[in-house]
């Protein structure tokens, strides 16, 4: 036996718990325009971002929620696994792909030049 205790949940409970926070979110985004005129910008923004919050806890309520932070929590580890090229990698990488762009069209260039050429003689064009 499992020594985790699994919790059942109703798809039903989770598909509400996900459609109440988007109606919160929905509500929050549309009490922040109607009370353009009313409350200055800085009282919104903060009632905007504490809706926001609990709309997003109410989400991560959800099976599907607690997945989508469970995801962005091991993204955020694996983000930081990365090591960043140095100032100096990446002014060398920089450099190198701005000479090779250099040197690919300036080879185009002549490639179309001589096609160029080429085509106006068969053409008597000169």
């Amino acid at each position: 036996m499992n020594g985790k205790a699994e919790t059942t949940r109703s798809p039903v409970i989770d598909s509400m718990l996900l459609l109440f926070s988007v109606v919160l979110l929905v509500a929050g985004i549309g009490a922040y325009y109607y009370y353009q005129d009313l409350a200055i910008t800085p009282v919104r923004v903060g009632a905007l971002i504490v809706v926001a919050l609990v709309a997003s806890w109410i989400a991560g309520q959800s099976r599907q929620g607690a997945t989508f932070f469970r995801f962005l929590k091991e993204s955020d580890i694996e983000r930081r696994k990365v090591i960043w090229p140095t100032h100096q990698e990446t002014l060398q990488t920089s450099l190198m792909v701005i000479i090779v762009t250099i040197i690919i069209s300036l080879f185009l260039a002549g490639v179309d030049w001589l096609l160029g050429a080429l085509v106006r003689s068969l053409l008597g064009g000169g």
